[in-house]
């Protein structure tokens, strides 16, 4: 069986990049021997895997020692975790593939010294594969590539597809609605176009709750809350597990994240959130711009709007809240999107390209 280098920023549940990893190797782990090293994330075991985790790589023999005998090398993660095949330069003989996710992926690229060695990387590199048309879009403006291919992120369909675990909270009244964001509370997941629009539908909807899970929020977000009364609406959720993470996905009625893009190398690059939500059977609602094209189809799984419009956000919150027909429908096509994108079908694509080269 072949060897397999795996180098990733994180394992962690907790974010859309660490999940990717983890199911990922999950699936891979049946066609090659696996070794994995990272550097956010509890210490894992896995049958069929060796988890290293590290400080610094440079000073690993490890790290040199496994690079050296790989037969492939797959960066989970882009900037700068992508370049650490690259720096040993007379180690790595063999095929290199990075992942681009979005930001970490283009961001460098801007930059003189990063963006000389990203060029490099990307130009070294197998096949740089992006996760969705939008990051592979944004790439190819700042360098000339023939070596890109798109795959869009999966979602383990099965875990969340299978109903609710636990209450995290308990639903006291089913008429009461619950829109909820499951993103990093940082500018480009759109919390300050999110927030606002709540506060407009709850001209309509006065009970209806917002549940925002993204970890301790910072003070600009509990002002805005102050600012649109919205104090017994919001909730904000930290620490959560992936049982509860679940359970609050199955109580909403809808999934909201506005992604915006910050300036043109601060963008969603696909958003994993969509296909969870869509997963429980619920509609989405994302933006136009970004990896959400991708991951969502207009007025069939959701709704996209405009960047940071707060009434456009807020008139598609009402059209679903308003039409649960149309809701459900759309929950049922998200389902079935899911389906489609469940991990073991997407690991086919990435089984080609590793036999491919």
């Amino acid at each position: 069986m072949k060897k397999l280098l795996i180098i990733t920023k994180t394992i962690s549940q907790n974010d859309g990049q660490g999940r990717y990893s983890i199911e990922l190797i999950r699936q891979l782990k049946n066609n090659y021997r696996i070794v994995v090293f990272y550097f956010d994330g509890e210490i894992r075991k896995e049958d069929g895997v060796d988890y290293y985790k590290l400080k610094n790589i440079f000073f690993s023999w490890n790290f040199l020692n496994n690079l050296k005998t790989a037969d492939l090398v797959h960066c989970f993660s882009d900037y700068p975790y992508c370049l650490l095949p690259f720096w040993p330069w007379f180690l790595c003989k063999n095929p290199v593939f990075i992942t681009a996710h979005g930001t970490y992926g283009v961001e460098p690229l801007d930059k003189p010294r990063s963006g000389f060695l990203m060029r490099r990387a990307y130009k070294k590199a197998k096949k740089v594969i992006c996760v969705s048309e939008f990051t592979e879009r944004q790439i190819l403006k700042r360098v000339k590539l023939n070596n890109t291919v798109v795959i869009n992120n999966g979602v383990d369909y099965e875990r969340f597809s299978g109903g609710r675990h636990t209450q995290t909270v308990p639903r006291k009244d089913a008429d009461i609605k619950i829109v909820l964001s499951v993103g990093a509370l940082k500018p480009r997941k759109g919390y300050h176009i999110s927030i606002p629009a709540i506060a407009e539908v709850k001209k309509r909807y006065p009970d209806i709750k917002y549940y925002i899970v993204g970890g301790r929020p910072p003070e600009i977000y509990l002002n805005l809350v102050k600012e649109n009364n919205l104090q017994e609406n919001v909730k904000f959720f930290e620490n959560i597990s992936d049982e509860q993470l679940i359970d609050l996905y199955y109580q909403s009625d809808i999934f909201l994240l506005p992604s915006v893009t910050e300036n043109e190398n601060d963008f969603e690059g696909f958003g994993l959130v969509y296909l969870e939500a869509g997963a429980c059977g619920k509609p989405v609602i994302g933006a136009f711009g970004s990896g959400a094209e991708d991951a969502i189809i207009d007025g069939e799984t959701g709704i996209l709007v405009p960047q940071n419009d707060v009434k456009k956000t807020a008139e598609a919150v009402l059209k679903l809240l308003d039409n649960p027909e149309l809701a459900k429908k759309m929950g049922e096509n998200g389902k079935k999107r899911a389906k489609e994108m469940d991990w073991k079908n997407i690991i086919n694509r990435y089984l080609e390209i590793y036999k491919s080269i």
